[in-house]
């Protein structure tokens, strides 16, 4: 049974982000601890940042959000994906097609047809997905890219302006990571090489040994931040009372810069005499309208045992977090 300090956590640490993203490995390096010891880290890219993971962590989720479009990609089975392609494709027709129907008893799918001058192969649905808002449609493709492929849905009220906003991302995407400009969003497979414009958002959840989960998340913001930071959020709920019962030990609780983002960090331990668990947090609030510093979460959520180990991994993670484009 999870203990009271996850939801206090989820309550005081965790930032309210719309959409999510994806994350892509590309490189194992050798790291040696302040002992001698040496762990090899992964480099995973996550939108346009990129991370150092310790290669025993392992790549649960990972979703991301590019110019209003939710997109994903993934690497065929085999070269002769014929019959593969085809299998997903009619799993997500017939997925669409038991969607509720529309109150104004509208067929569900408008239209299917292939999209051509996308990638090697390209088909889209234009359905209604929300049974309430008719006027609002969905458009969902697939793209294969011969090794990799691609999943986009996007919503809009205007099939042409929708058409025209995902031809330029898919039109756009390389299979592969390499090395890319600064204007490079990054997927688990490949990349969009696209400017930010709005609407950018990416999720990344690793599960790693010890019983760690580390999050990734970051999502642009349209105003200055009204919120307090992790910091000051704590304190007013410990003060009005919202941990009663819960012993709450602060092993960090301060100002930290990554990536050259002045952030607040906490480290908390929570007690509630059956079981400690702990809550690494590091948060970025945002620049306005901005694809280099939108707010940024990263968190480890764990039990309280190998409590220096976990503090080394943490601190070497979230000291690799950097722009994608610095490798």
């Amino acid at each position: 049974m999870k203990l009271f300090i996850n939801l206090l956590m989820a309550t005081l640490l965790t930032l309210s982000l719309n959409s999510c993203s994806n994350a892509a490995e590309n490189s194992v390096k050798r790291t040696t601890h302040p002992k001698g010891v040496q762990q090899f880290m992964k480099t995973y890219y996550i939108g346009r940042f990129a991370i150092d993971v310790p290669a025993e962590f392992n790549l649960a989720v990972q979703r991301q959000k590019l110019r209003y479009a939710e997109l994903s990609d993934f690497m065929w089975n085999s070269a002769d994906h014929g019959e593969e392609r085809e299998r997903l494709w009619q799993q997500r027709v017939t997925e669409i097609k038991r969607l509720p129907m529309p109150f104004d008893k509208k067929p569900i799918v408008i239209e299917v047809a292939t999209i051509p001058s996308i990638g090697k192969w390209a088909k889209g649905i234009l359905y209604h997905g929300d049974y309430l808002l008719t006027q609002r449609l969905f458009y969902t493709v697939l793209v294969d890219y011969t090794n990799t492929a691609v999943w986009l849905t996007i919503a809009g009220t205007n099939k042409d302006k929708m058409l025209k906003n995902f031809t330029n991302i898919l039109t756009h995407y390389e299979p592969g990571l390499g090395l890319v400009p600064k204007d490079g969003f990054y997927l688990k497979h490949g990349k969009v090489l696209l400017p930010y414009i709005e609407q950018e958002a990416s999720y990344a959840r690793f599960e790693g040994p010890m019983g760690m989960v580390l999050r990734v998340e970051t999502a642009e913001i349209h105003k200055a931040p009204e919120r307090e930071g992790i910091i000051d959020r704590t304190v007013a709920a410990m003060a009005t009372g919202f941990a009663s019962g819960l012993d709450i030990e602060k092993i960090r609780s301060t100002k930290r810069v990554v990536t050259g983002l002045p952030g607040e960090e906490e480290i908390l331990v929570g007690d509630d005499g059956r079981r400690k668990n702990v809550s690494f947090d590091w948060e970025y609030l945002g620049s306005v309208e901005s694809g280099e510093q939108p707010m940024i979460q990263i968190t480890v959520d764990t039990e309280a045992d190998n409590l220096d180990e976990k503090i080394r991994i943490w601190d070497q993670v979230l000291k690799s977090f950097r722009p994608a484009y610095q490798h």
